[in-house]
């Protein structure tokens, strides 16, 4: 008959589950009756026969000290020898899985258990394996019971995992929590300063208590446990961010529809551009959906912007942007990855040239508490189109993580890989300046970014619940979510979209528009070109203005509707070209001055000279000292150059000429010989 285990068998102290109720086995009469305490209430207790006690064994409970699976992929390595050598020991299994008989020695036809034994002690002695006796005897009683598993417990003993601080004295917990709560909105002291408080805090409230007369280490100890992920001794604003978090478990927070939560917010890029002489870190806007992760809008300001700025913003993630020609960003019509047809019949105001970004209605919208979100403006645009504004609590950034998170991604993604990256903070600058792009440049690129390379990369926090091992990039994920619910179609159009845009009037002359130090043109002006408009005098300057429309944040065109048609006609700034390509004019500057019979547009000089002007580093300080001074060394030497080519004699004047020694009076009280112990040094 098969004995069974002594894992099998019940013992005192297992739980049972009976009606609902977890009783631990307290107590037994063998043959009588069985005793049983609550685990809830240890006063309670239990007692039953043992047939009727029995009935519940299948309810049986046992905390199991072995671990049935390894920690990695399999046991140990001596766990799975010593295995062999205690199968070849005691029952004659070969340790070589290609052997067909068992070794001499170990042949249980021809030798004892306890010969057997003493040929495997013999041939482990002096290895990491080898064991007395009843070590070995008892590695053998283990594998019965557990198997590998118990192997694995008894070769690679783990003492009983406790925290450290579950030894110390509350009333010192107390104490210590105390400290470290009050440290969060101040500034960051050290280690030592917080272990003396704590100490004088101890003598102060319990006097004379052995409590404290703890040991500086140990006490160490206890404040480094409960200063963990507090970050009371780092850095203040991280421990200020980690304070606002909620103090529960975390919750998603997800969207599962296409526009069901948007998140707007504003922050410092981590880029110098170059504009109007100075330096600056622009602002970034970024309203973002959270269903797919795709950024519905963006706008890069060089000042804090306004709640007019955010309702520009709001209009171009409604009615979508074209991209700009020769700037290098994806359009709708090469897109393989949108379903551009169906997004061209929701929002029939898409075209081809449009940018490719999914096109997504905003209908809630999370905001924190700045002015400019919560200004009328940007309120009276949410309300014109039924789009609700979801307000965030004061100090709580986590309500909004999803637009935070993606400024992160912009940082190291995108602005770390631009000229003029300065990082986060001060402390991660750089010791010289380094070459900027301008405010425009910086526009064209992001855009292409945007579109070519953000969209198409697999992103960690879209998954899918059937294949959670699958990750998807947001524009996958946008085509399968307005593959299920695209939304309804909104009834935005250009008339909306310009009246909220600010007019200027000015002259369509013979070479376009001129506003804001930029010229504008399109074909479609020719016959408004020197026109005048009725309501003032003919040929007038007044008479000749034109109501234009131009968008503050990008520069790229303007729009001016048509008298008597009624058709808005869009013109483009007809400096594209070096806007698309930076320093494009400073490069057909040195063209001509060094090739003066070439052509400006051939590509091998173009691309020679973008390569060396890129490297020149116009921004850095230091190189540009090393400039002024090797031009002022250049000038001087030219003066040099230029001066008399003969030399004229001057004439020596008369105390110059030699004296005669003969004629000196050496007696004379002016004249001093110096002796040779004056001139010893």
């Amino acid at each position: 008959m098969r004995s069974v285990s002594d894992e099998s068998k019940l013992k005192l102290g297992d739980s049972f589950d009976i009606d609902g109720e977890i009783w631990v086995w307290a107590h037994i009469i063998p043959g009588l009756e069985v005793k049983l305490r609550s685990e809830n209430a240890p006063d309670r207790h239990l007692i039953m026969s043992v047939d009727e006690f029995l009935r519940h064994a299948g309810t049986a409970q046992r905390e199991r000290a072995v671990s049935l699976r390894p920690d990695g992929d399999a046991w140990p390595t001596n766990v799975c020898d010593m295995e062999a050598h205690l199968l070849e020991a005691f029952t004659g299994r070969p340790m070589d899985p290609l052997a067909s008989t068992p070794r001499a020695q170990y042949d249980p036809a021809l030798t004892t258990q306890n010969a057997r034994v003493d040929a495997k002690l013999l041939e482990l002695k002096g290895t990491s394996l080898g064991r007395a006796r009843s070590t070995f005897h008892l590695l053998w009683k283990t594998y019965q019971q557990d198997g590998a598993a118990g192997l694995n417990a008894r070769m690679h003993r783990k003492g009983e995992q406790r925290l450290a601080i579950s030894r110390a004295d509350p009333r010192l917990v107390t104490i210590i929590d105390r400290f470290l709560d009050r440290q969060t909105d101040k500034a960051t002291s050290s280690k030592k300063r917080c272990a003396v408080l704590v100490r004088r805090a101890l003598e102060t409230t319990y006097p004379g208590d052995p409590i404290c007369e703890i040991k500086a280490r140990t006490l160490q100890g206890y404040i480094n446990e409960r200063a963990a992920g507090r970050y009371s001794f780092d850095k203040a604003t991280t421990r200020r961010n980690t304070d606002n978090s909620p103090k529960r478990q975390y919750h998603s927070g997800a969207a599962y529809q296409l526009g069901e939560r948007c998140e707007i917010d504003s922050t410092d890029l981590d880029v110098l551009v170059w504009d109007e002489t100075s330096e600056f870190r622009p602002k970034l806007t970024v309203l973002l959906d959270v269903a797919s992760r795709v950024p519905l809008a963006w706008a890069i300001h060089a000042d804090s912007p306004g709640g007019f700025d955010h309702a520009l913003l709001l209009a171009r993630a409604i009615i979508g942007r074209k991209a700009v020609p020769g700037s290098g960003a994806a359009t709708l019509s090469g897109s393989a990855a949108l379903p551009s047809a169906l997004m061209k019949q929701v929002n029939p105001y898409l075209s081809d040239e449009s940018l490719a970004l999914p096109w997504i209605f905003p209908r809630s919208i999370t905001i924190d508490g700045g002015a400019d979100f919560r200004s009328r403006t940007f309120r009276d645009a949410c309300r014109a189109y039924g789009i609700h504004r979801e307000l965030a609590p004061s100090g709580t950034p986590t309500v909004k993580p999803h637009v935070e998170r993606n400024f992160g991604t912009l940082s190291s993604d995108f602005a770390a890989w631009l000229a003029g990256f300065v990082g986060n903070s001060v402390a991660h600058r750089g010791a010289r300046d380094n070459p900027t792009l301008t405010l425009d440049s910086l526009r064209l690129i992001l855009d292409s970014w945007i579109s070519n390379i953000y969209l198409n990369k697999p992103h960690q926090g879209l998954k899918s619940t059937s294949s959670p091992g699958r990750i998807f990039t947001p524009n996958q994920m946008y085509t399968e979510l307005f593959s299920v619910g695209p939304g309804v179609p909104v009834p935005f159009g250009v008339e909306e979209y310009l009246a909220l845009l600010p007019t200027e009037r000015r002259m369509i002359g013979r070479a376009g528009i001129d506003l804001h130090n930029r010229r504008y043109d399109s074909p479609d002006l020719e016959d408004l070109r020197s026109r005048s408009l009725t309501g003032a005098e003919p040929g007038s300057a007044r008479a000749r203005k034109f109501p234009v429309s131009f968008d503050p944040y990008n520069a790229n065109a303007v729009w001016v509707r048509h008298p008597e048609t009624g058709l808005w006609i869009e013109c483009w700034d007809v400096a594209l070209r070096e806007k698309t390509a930076p320093m494009v004019a400073e490069i057909d500057m040195k063209l001509l001055t060094r090739y003066p019979d070439a052509a400006i547009d051939d590509p091998d000089r173009r691309r020679e000279w973008i390569d060396h002007v890129e490297s020149r580093e116009r921004g850095d300080k230091r190189k540009r000292t090393q400039h002024k001074r090797e031009q002022q060394r250049l000038k001087v030497e030219a003066q040099r150059e230029s001066g008399p080519s003969t030399t004229t004699p001057i004439p020596l004047r008369q105390w110059a000429k030699p004296v005669d020694i003969s004629t000196i009076d050496w007696t004379s009280p002016d004249i001093h010989l110096a002796q040779a112990e004056e001139l010893d040094p």
